[in-house]
C-alpha cells in the first residue's frame, strides 16, 4: 500500500509540474537587456540596457546583436507604423527615433525624465510617461507633444498597458500604486501590491495584469478588480524551471507574446531575458499567499457593515486585518485565532473608516496570505 501511495504521489507531482509555468532564460551575455522589451511584427525582440547605452536585438532563431547605441539611459520603447522605434532616454531627457537599420535621430530634444512608452490602440499616437513630472504625454506622429493625463497620486509612473476593453493601466514605479483609466478618461485607483519597493513594468494578457516586483524578485498576477497574488518568484536568483523552483533577479520589463500565451521578462540584476510559458497552469507560489478559502465580502462596496465569509479545509490559525492604500493597519477584524475546518463568518464594521479603497488581508499561522479589495462608501 505504501508503494502504491508513493507511486500515485509521484505521478500527481509530475502532472502538476507539467501543468506549471515554465521559466527559461533565452538571452546570453551577448546582450545585456535589463529594462523595457518589445517585439516587431517579425518576432524580433528589442531590449534596452538602462545602465548602459545600448538597445539589443534578438531574432526568433536566437541571434543577438547590438541594434543601436550611444544613448544615455535607454528606457521605454514603442513602434511607429513605419517600423521605426521611439525610445525614451530617461536621464538624457530626450526621445529618439530609431530606424530599422539602427540609425537614429533625436525626435524630442528636451523632455523631463521620459520613462514608459505605449502605443495607443488603433492609433498612431504614443503615450509617454514622465518619471519626474508624474504625468503622461501624447506624442503625435508629427513629433508634437501634448499633456494627456495627470493625477495627484501619480508617483514616478512607468508601467503602461491596455486591457481588451480599451482601459489603460498606469503603474507607479515609486510606490507600486496601479491606476485604471477608462476610455473616457476617468482615473481610479486599482491596487497597490505590498511586496518590494518598486513596480518595474506592467503587462496585460488573457484577462489579467502582470507586474514585476522589482526589489522583491517576484511577479504579481492581478485581476481587473484589483485582487492580486504573488504569481512567480521567491528569493533572489536566476534559476530556470517550473513554478516551484524558478527565481528572478530584479524583474523589470515585461511583455506578452503576440499570441498572448507567453510572457517575456527582463531581469535588471542578471541582464537576461526570461520566457514564461503555460501562463494558465498551476503556480506553486500562489500557495505563498494562501489558498482560495472561498472568501466573500458582502456587500462590497460597504455602506455600513459587511459580512466576511470563508471556508477552511483544515484546522488553521487565521487572522483578518484591514489596511489602507498606504499599507497602514486600520482595523483588526479577527486576531490570530485557531479555527476548525468548515465555513466561518466575521463582521467588518465601517465605524469611522473614511470612504476609500482598503485591502482585506487574511493570513494563516503558516504565513499564507490572501488579499481582497474592499470599497468603503
Amino acid at each position: 500500500m505504501k508503494h502504491i501511495t508513493t507511486t500515485i504521489l509521484l505521478v500527481w507531482t509530475s502532472l502538476c509540474m507539467l501543468n506549471a509555468q515554465t521559466v527559461t532564460t533565452i538571452t546570453t551575455n551577448a546582450s545585456k537587456i535589463d529594462d523595457d522589451i518589445i517585439f516587431d511584427s517579425a518576432g524580433n525582440l528589442y531590449g534596452s540596457n538602462y545602465v548602459g547605452s545600448t538597445v539589443y536585438k534578438r531574432t526568433p532563431d536566437g541571434i543577438e546583436s547590438v541594434f543601436t547605441t550611444g544613448i544615455g539611459s535607454p528606457n521605454g520603447m514603442a513602434f511607429n507604423d513605419d517600423g521605426t522605434i521611439v525610445l525614451a532616454d530617461n536621464t538624457g531627457n530626450k526621445l529618439y527615433k530609431i530606424f530599422p537599420d539602427g540609425s537614429k535621430i533625436v525626435l524630442i530634444p528636451s523632455i523631463n525624465g521620459p520613462s514608459g512608452m505605449l502605443r495607443m490602440p488603433n492609433s498612431d499616437t504614443i503615450l509617454v510617461t514622465t518619471y519626474i513630472q508624474h504625468k503622461i504625454w501624447k506624442l503625435a506622429p508629427d513629433g508634437s507633444l501634448t499633456d494627456y493625463l495627470s493625477h495627484p497620486q501619480f508617483n514616478g509612473p512607468v508601467g503602461l498597458c491596455y486591457d481588451a476593453a480599451g482601459n489603460l493601466y498606469v503603474a507607479n514605479f515609486s510606490d507600486r500604486k496601479i491606476f485604471k483609466v477608462t476610455p473616457n478618461g476617468e482615473i481610479s485607483f486599482l491596487a497597490q501590491p505590498p511586496l518590494g519597493q518598486n513596480i518595474g513594468f506592467l503587462a496585460y494578457t488573457n484577462g489579467f495584469l502582470y507586474a514585476t516586483a522589482f526589489n522583491a524578485h517576484k511577479i504579481y498576477k492581478i485581476d481587473l478588480n484589483g485582487n492580486y497574488n504573488v504569481w512567480l518568484g521567491s528569493t533572489l536568483g536566476t534559476t530556470d524551471g517550473n513554478a516551484t523552483v524558478a527565481k528572478f533577479n530584479q524583474p523589470n520589463g515585461i511583455r506578452p507574446s503576440s499570441t498572448g500565451d507567453t510572457l517575456y521578462v527582463s531581469d535588471f540584476g542578471s541582464k537576461r531575458v526570461r520566457m514564461i510559458t503555460n501562463l494558465n497552469g498551476t503556480s506553486h507560489t500562489n500557495n505563498l499567499v494562501g489558498p482560495e478559502w472561498n472568501v466573500r465580502v458582502s456587500p462590497n462596496p460597504v455602506d455600513q457593515n459587511a459580512l466576511i465569509t470563508f471556508e477552511l479545509q483544515d484546522p488553521t490559525l487565521i487572522s483578518l486585518s484591514l489596511y489602507d492604500i498606504q499599507g497602514r493597519l486600520v482595523q483588526t477584524i479577527l486576531p490570530e485565532t485557531d479555527l476548525g475546518a468548515g465555513k466561518h463568518q466575521c463582521l467588518l464594521q465601517k465605524n469611522d473608516l473614511q470612504a476609500a479603497t482598503y485591502f482585506l488581508h487574511i493570513r494563516s499561522g503558516e504565513g499564507q496570505n490572501r488579499v481582497h479589495k474592499v470599497l468603503i462608501l
